[in-house]
């Protein structure tokens, strides 16, 4: 039943990001979420530094971002679970650029007060190590 509960909370923010809900998408956080994000710095402490983090991101859309997670994966063990997935953003950025990569993405939940809340995430893009670039060009 939790797993089903915590798959649930993730389709509920994939919704909110599709829709640039920002309350939606912050409801998925515990206020002493720590995050490793694809832009900079390296590292959010608390709410209020992931809240502006979406809130850039939204900006630097025009119109529809869209959203989309695959393969998600949840393991279970008590008051935790471990979330991953490959995840696909898409969209026109302000500067009329298309946008279009796939991230991976790690959460660790929590049960807090009843409710499943991220703790902790990391968000990722593969490098070239020898070139010191991201690689946004591939796709699973």
């Amino acid at each position: 039943m939790s797993e089903v509960l915590v798959r649930q909370r993730v389709e509920d923010w994939v919704r909110a990001l599709n829709a640039k809900d920002i309350d939606g998408v912050m409801s998925l956080y515990a206020p002493s979420i720590v995050s490793f994000d694809i832009v900079p710095p390296l590292r959010y402490e608390g709410n209020d530094n992931k809240r502006r983090a979406w809130q850039e991101a939204f900006a630097a859309y025009v119109g529809v971002l869209a959203y989309e997670i695959c393969d998600l994966n949840v393991t279970m063990h008590g008051e935790l679970a471990f979330a991953s997935s490959l995840n696909h953003v898409s969209g026109t950025l302000t500067n009329g650029n298309l946008s279009d990569m796939w991230l991976r993405w790690t959460a660790c939940f929590r049960r807090i007060d009843g409710i499943w809340l991220v703790v902790h995430d990391h968000a990722s893009v593969p490098a070239d190590i020898k070139c010191g670039q991201a690689l946004l060009n591939l796709t699973p």
